[in-house]
Order: C-alpha cells, then sequence, then structure tokens
C-alpha cells in the first residue's frame, strides 16, 4: 500500500483514499482500472509480469489476455496515454508493463488547485441506498428454494430499438423540394466529378452583427437542401458536424482528413457570408478532391436570397441545373433557417423562442404547433408533443397539404413508438406512406419506412422489418449520409438481438459503435452500447459486458438526454447484479428510479424487472414479487415476450417460495400438456421453465420432466448460452435431489464450458462434484465458484466433504476463499 500521495504530470493520485485527481478536479476510476493503477505505480522501479498484475487486479489466474489488456487500455486512457505513445505505461512484450512516467512524492492531503465541482458518484454507498427496500437488504443467507431470478439474464432490446428510432427518425425542420437536375458528371477544373460522389457542406463563416450568428448552421443547412434538390448526394448537417465534432483537425483551413473518407464525399463546399450596409454577400467554393476549387459571388439585400442565389451560380459552375422555383416567403424562410441552426446547435430554447416570436407563423397556427412539437419532442417533453400533434392533425391545414399531413403523422409517430406503443405508431407511419409521394418526398418516405420497421420488431413481423430497414439503407447510402447507414447497421444489430441472436447481433453492433464513435454521435453511440452489453451478457461475457458498461459510463457528463442517463445506471445494475455485487447495484436502481426521465413505460418496467432481479437474487421474495407485478404492469402489451416471461419466471418462484400458492397458480395463464416439439419463440424458454416448475412443486415429477425436456430443447436450437444455463440451473439441482446422477451430469456437463466465466456454472459443476464425492474436483471448483460469487453465499454444506475412509471431514477453510 502507498502511504503518500503521488503526483505525474497534471496527475495527484491519493492511493489511501482511492483517488485521482486531474488539475483540481478528480478523476472516477471504476475499482479494476484502480487497482491496475495503484500496483503498476507502487512497482515503478521494475516491469510487473502478465500473471503478477492478472492476480492483482483480478485476484484470480484464469484471465485472457484480452481481459487484461481491456483494464490497462482504460488506464492509459485515465491518464491520457495510449498503446502508440507508451508515456506512462509501457508493454514489454512477452513479459507485462512497467509504469515510465516521472513521479514525484507530495503530502497528503488535499489536491492543489480549484475547488471541484460536485459530481454525482458512479454509486451510492450502501447507506445513501437504504431509503430503497431492495438497497437495505442483507445477502441471502444459504441456497435459496427456487432457482433466484430468471437467469435469462439480457433483453432490453425493445428499450434500445426505441431509443436509436428516435435519433432515426430525424425529425427535422427542412426546406427540401423536388429536384429536376440532370444526371450527367461534369468537369470541376481538372477533375471530373459526378452527383453520385457526393458533396460535403462544411459550416459557413460569418462576418456580421452578433444577432447573424444562426447563419453559420443555418446557410450550411440551406446551401445543403438546394444540393440535394439538384440531385447530388449530401451528408445530413447533423452527420457533419458530429463528424467535424471528432475530427482532430480544425474545419477551416485544410479539411480532416477523415471526412472526405467517412463521407465518401469528392467535393468539398465551404462558404462566407459578409453583411455590410448594402445587403449580404455570399462567396462559396466547391473544392475536388483533386483539380481546382470553383468559387462563386452572389450580392443580395436578403439573407435567405442571398444564399440560394450564391448556391444556384454554384449548380450553374458545376454544370447542374438549378431546381424549378416556387414563391416562397423569404422572411419565413429566415425564420426556419434560424431554429433549424438552433437545433443543430442543441438550443432548444432559443429555436422555440424564434418560433413564438415569428409573426408568420402566427398566421398559421398548425405550421407553428407542429414545429414547437418537433422542439417538445427532442427536450423529451412527450406528452406536449403528442397533444400538440393531434390538435394539428384535426386542423384544415392538415387535411388540405397531404405533405404537411404526412410530416405530422411521422412525428406522432415517432413520439408513440418511444412510449412503447407500436402499433399506434406503425399505424402512424403506414398512414404517412400512403400520403408521399415517392418523386418529391424521398426524406419523409425515409423517415417513415425507417420508424415502421422499429415498430413492427416488437410484433415479430421480421421478413417485413427487413425489408423496410434494406430499402432505408439503400436510400441512405445513395443519399451519402454514412452516418445514416450506421444507423439502419445498428438497428440491423437490435433487430438480431431481439429475435435472440445475440452472436449476430455482435456482428452488427460492434462496427456500428465504432463509426458512431468516429462520427461523435453521442447518442447513437451509447445506445450501441447498450445492445452491445445486452448482447454479451446473453454470451456470458461477463468480463467484455463491464468494460463495455464503463465505456459508456465514461460518457456520461456528455449526455443531456435523461432517459439514457438512466439507462445507463440500469445497464450498471444489470452487469453488477451478474457479478454477485448486489449493494453497488442496488445503489445504482435506487439512482436510476430517483432520475429525472421522460416516463417511458419500457424504462419504467427495466428498472422495476432488474429490481425483481435483485430482490429474487438475495432470497427477498416479498420484494421480489412485488417488483415483477410493476414490470408486468408497465410493460407493453405487445413485444419483449422473452423479457415479459422472464419476469413472469421470477414472479412465479417469488409466490412459490412465499407460499402463495392460488396467486401463482392464476400467474400462469393457462395449463396445458407440453407440445410435442418446442417452439423457436421468443419467451418459450422461461414459459416452459415456469410450467416445469408448477408441476413440480404439484408433485408431478414426470410432467415437469418433460416440459423441462422442452425447454432445453427449444435453448439448444436457439444456442443462446444464457438460456442454456437457466434451463441447466433450474433442473440440474433437482436431478441432484432424487440422486439422478447421471443425467445432472449430462445437464451440468452441457454448461461447464463456461464454468470459468460464469457463477451459476461453477455453482452447478461444485454441487455434482459434492454430490458424487469427487475430492479433487470438487475442491477445484469450490475455489472457482468462490472466486466468482461476489457477495453470493455458497450453501455451507457445499464447503466441506467427507474424506474417503474415516479420514472426517474435509473444509475449505474461511481464510483460503
Amino acid at each position: 500500500m502507498i502511504d503518500g500521495a503521488l503526483e505525474f504530470g497534471t496527475f495527484r493520485f491519493l492511493p489511501l483514499a482511492r483517488e485521482l485527481w486531474r488539475a483540481g478536479q478528480r478523476v472516477e476510476l471504476p475499482r479494476r482500472t484502480f487497482e491496475c493503477l495503484e500496483y503498476l505505480v507502487a512497482h515503478r522501479d521494475r516491469a510487473v509480469h502478465r500473471d503478477e498484475l492478472v492476480k492483482a487486479v483480478f485476484g484470480r489466474p484464469n484471465v485472457s489476455d484480452a481481459q487484461l489488456g481491456q483494464v490497462v487500455l482504460r488506464t492509459r486512457r485515465v491518464l491520457d496515454d495510449d498503446g502508440n505513445t507508451q508515456r506512462v505505461i509501457r508493454t514489454i512484450a512477452g513479459y507485462g508493463y512497467r509504469w515510465v512516467a516521472e513521479v514525484r512524492v507530495g503530502a497528503v492531503g488535499e489536491p492543489s488547485g480549484p475547488a471541484p465541482e460536485p459530481t454525482t458518484p458512479a454509486f451510492m454507498a450502501p447507506e445513501e441506498a437504504a431509503t430503497d427496500p431492495v438497497a437495505a437488504l442483507p445477502p441471502a443467507a444459504g441456497a435459496a428454494p427456487y432457482p433466484g431470478p430468471a437467469g435469462i439474464r439480457w433483453g432490453p432490446a425493445l428499450a434500445i430499438a426505441v431509443a436509436l428510432l428516435v435519433v432515426a427518425a430525424g425529425l427535422t425542420l427542412s426546406l427540401r423540394r423536388g429536384s429536376d437536375g440532370v444526371t450527367a458528371p461534369m468537369p470541376v477544373r481538372g477533375a471530373v466529378v459526378s452527383p453520385a460522389d457526393g458533396v460535403v457542406v462544411l459550416p459557413l463563416q460569418v462576418d456580421g452583427l452578433r444577432e447573424d450568428a444562426w447563419i453559420r448552421l443555418g446557410a450550411m443547412d440551406l446551401v445543403a437542401d438546394r444540393l440535394r434538390e439538384a440531385g447530388f448526394r449530401v451528408p445530413a448537417s447533423e452527420s457533419v458536424l458530429a463528424l467535424l465534432k471528432s475530427a482532430p483537425e480544425p474545419a477551416s483551413g485544410n479539411e480532416p482528413a477523415s471526412l472526405r473518407e467517412a463521407t465518401g464525399a469528392r467535393l468539398l463546399v465551404r462558404g462566407r457570408v459578409t453583411r455590410s450596409a448594402s445587403g449580404w454577400q455570399v462567396e462559396l467554393a466547391a473544392a475536388p478532391d483533386s483539380g481546382i476549387a470553383v468559387p462563386v459571388r452572389f450580392v443580395e439585400r436578403d439573407a435567405v436570397r442571398a444564399m440560394r442565389g450564391a448556391v444556384d451560380l454554384l449548380l450553374a459552375a458545376l454544370g447542374r441545373s438549378v431546381p424549378a422555383e416556387d414563391e416562397r416567403n423569404a422572411t419565413l424562410d429566415e425564420t426556419l433557417q434560424r431554429v433549424r441552426a438552433a437545433m443543430l446547435a442543441n438550443e432548444l430554447d432559443t429555436a422555440r423562442d424564434i418560433l413564438v416570436s415569428s409573426p408568420d407563423l402566427a398566421a398559421s397556427p398548425a405550421q407553428l404547433a407542429y414545429r414547437l412539437a418537433l422542439v417538445d419532442f427532442r427536450a423529451g417533453q412527450l406528452d406536449r408533443a403528442e397533444s400538440s400533434l393531434d390538435e394539428v392533425l384535426g386542423q384544415p391545414a392538415a387535411a388540405q397539404d397531404t405533405r404537411f399531413r404526412a410530416q405530422v403523422l411521422i412525428a406522432r409517430g415517432t413520439v408513440r413508438m418511444r412510449r412503447g406503443e407500436f402499433a399506434q405508431s406503425g399505424g402512424d407511419y403506414d398512414a404517412a406512406l400512403a400520403l408521399l409521394d415517392p418523386g418529391r418526398d424521398a426524406l419523409e418516405i425515409g423517415q417513415a419506412r425507417m420508424g415502421r420497421a422499429n415498430s413492427r420488431v416488437p410484433e415479430r413481423r421480421y421478413d417485413e422489418a427487413l425489408a423496410d430497414f434494406g430499402t432505408a439503407r439503400t436510400d441512405l447510402e445513395s443519399a451519402g449520409d454514412r452516418i445514416g447507414v450506421a444507423r439502419v447497421d445498428a438497428n440491423l444489430g437490435l433487430l438480431e438481438l431481439f429475435r435472440g441472436r445475440p452472436a449476430a447481433a455482435l456482428g452488427y453492433l460492434l462496427p456500428a459503435a465504432e463509426r458512431f464513435q468516429s462520427f461523435g454521435a453521442l447518442h447513437e453511440l451509447l445506445v450501441s452500447l447498450t445492445g452491445v452489453v445486452q448482447a454479451q451478457l446473453a454470451m456470458l461475457q461477463h468480463e467484455e459486458a463491464a468494460a463495455t458498461v464503463e465505456r459508456g459510463w465514461a460518457l456520461r457528463e456528455r449526455i443531456t438526454d435523461p432517459d439514457q442517463r438512466v439507462d445507463l445506471l440500469l445497464n450498471r445494475a444489470q452487469v453488477l447484479i451478474g457479478d454477485g455485487r448486489y449493494r453497488e447495484a442496488a445503489a445504482a436502481l435506487t439512482q436510476a428510479r430517483t432520475g429525472t426521465h421522460s416516463g417511458n413505460r419500457v424504462l419504467l418496467a427495466r428498472q422495476r424487472a432488474l429490481g425483481a432481479e435483485l430482490a429474487a437474487a438475495r432470497g427477498d421474495w416479498r420484494a421480489a414479487a412485488d417488483e415483477a407485478a410493476a414490470a408486468l404492469a408497465e410493460w407493453p402489451s405487445r413485444g419483449a415476450d422473452d423479457e415479459r416471461s422472464g419476469v413472469r419466471l421470477i414472479r412465479q418462484r417469488a409466490l412459490l417460495a412465499s407460499g402463495e400458492v392460488a396467486s401463482a397458480e392464476a400467474l400462469l395463464e393457462r395449463r396445458r400438456e407440453p407440445p410435442q416439439q418446442a417452439p423457436d419463440a421468443p419467451g418459450f424458454v422461461s414459459d416452459a421453465l415456469a410450467m416445469a416448475e408448477w408441476v413440480q412443486h404439484g408433485g408431478d415429477a414426470d410432467r415437469a420432466a418433460r416440459w423441462f425436456r422442452l425447454a432445453a430443447t427449444a435453448a439448444d436450437r436457439r444456442g443462446v448460452p444464457a438460456e442454456i444455463v437457466a434451463v441447466a440451473k433450474a433442473q440440474a439441482p433437482l436431478l441432484l435431489a432424487s440422486g439422478d446422477y447421471d443425467q445432472a451430469a449430462i445437464v451440468i456437463g452441457r454448461v461447464a464450458p463456461w464454468a470459468s466465466r460464469d457463477f451459476d456454472c461453477a455453482l452447478l459443476q461444485l454441487r455434482l462434484f459434492h454430490a458424487m464425492d469427487q475430492r479433487e474436483p470438487w475442491f477445484g471448483a469450490l475455489r472457482q465458484a468462490q472466486a466468482l460469487a461476489g457477495e453470493r453465499v455458497i450453501s455451507t454444506d457445499l464447503l466441506e466433504l467427507r474424506a474417503p475412509g474415516d479420514a472426517g471431514v474435509l473444509r475449505l477453510s474461511e481464510r483460503s476463499r
């Protein structure tokens, strides 16, 4: 243990306080990151062998190089280091790691520098969480009468899909019109550029008054819209801003090296807007990846007309026809561009003020109410947004203008989707698509198809959802919207997760998450990481899931959506429950419950479901039954069958354990005989286990065995490790209790390969070897189970084994655990 404070670079490390400070600001450290940092800096006089560091950080030897590498990677990131520079932690090839940064020994005490702002702790201390009945419970003592939580410890794909749809739908204030331009390639001063190559529009520089700041993003969006109308592939302004935010170089001067590569664009459009006493001057330049830029200039007294004139000149210079013009209200156009700029900058209050103060929109109450509803939606005010959209649909303006009505329906569908009202949202998207013109309304059609695809997933209309996703992906690819394509891929991953295919889901979600991170798309990144966590838990990849949770948790200070903050806490709680760290999990759930959110029913159901799982794991069956009942009451009536069935199983186990047999019987929808074949349907594994345990409780062992066999067959067919373990966890103890060791060995042997990383599997092996009096395997299984136990208590009868002959009883001492 290091007694004093250590300083290196801008950091001050206080090991006794378990704190790290950077320039006067405290840095939150995950437990293993802290232990890695502490051990390496304490032994900075020498290289630390890989196995030595594993023992210090994990407390057990069976850790892969990848798992250790993740911890070292996170430690380096915390210290502003990486695997390339290795300024702080150096890799010793074939051996291990060494601390190489210069360290100064300082006095113990508060770090120098300004007092830090209060921060939200990663977890509440146990005493802070005591107001939560779940948090106040002690760990369960001894073996539970039922297998505990549902065991299928994954599943909020429904909530994830809803969250991603919020971004996928777009809901922008676009002024796009149809295109009648030609499609032939054009020469650009030494380079031939086709519209298919794509164009990226950067934010424009503005020389004017303070109130002209909106033009920087407003003009960017207007130019991009006008180029799209002429047939160019132009990524959405949100995508470009995200790329610029994540790029290492500034957007001015030489463009970021990653920008063209990320968008696939050959033309890059920059511009400057200058205000003078006589009017506005707009200068644009389209720079190809090779050749000479094409510059244009246009002067007008009105800002919006000057922007449109400049981009029309640019189109002519590029050999493109100018889109057909219609009668436009220049003042209204300017208002909407101001609003669009404010929303791009996430200045929602400013956007609302601009809308309310517009005389043109005041004369069109339906348009004003629609646009205010979009701002409310972005702010998470779902009730107000839906109420406004309902009113708009009843006004004459929505009946007379089919395109406007379709836009309002898309917006309402997205609000309903976020609430978990999937059938209603699907109806809105269908109605919108019936009104839209494919030749004019491509953007709205893409939004509606993406929304409809997501609404179909919970209803298990997978083929139709895939068709919509595929069409949307093609449209976005042709439009050059790479971040939009990544959204579709993430949705496809969530679809696979929803179908119970976590391995396939990871194949989509992991690459999508990397693309979102490269784009700087925070919301989409966090949603994808939640999906990754669920898939990893389903694959029993607990260490990897914990690392993914930490990756998302590190971004929490940048989150503005309260639902996403709650989702991060629920991810942490879910992983901690799986690791047996119940006190920390209870604290995380308490934070989630007391935090602000939009009232999303799916999110509320997930909170309750995790509370039920935690209470069941701790043996508080009354709390587990109540939490499960609350979760089922919140759950949407359609979709998420896996999750709903798992919660029903927890509630049945809790009621039976509490002696409430009549209530447990009423919970099962209907009594039935086992089918001839196990269906491959979401929720069947949990439903079959519920039936097996019910008839077993009633004393019909033969019928229970048939249900267990069906559950095992269904789990094997689906191939999800968490489901296979759930069946073994429920069935194997009954087989051992009945003395059927041969069949128990078959069931437990099926999950034995996961015993090194999953506590339930390790405990099943321990039970088997203890029952069969196999000394050496028992001893090894006991050590393995204790290494993974966390706060889970192993029954005392499993801690001793009668030795051969009359040698007495073998025990593993408390000190060795």
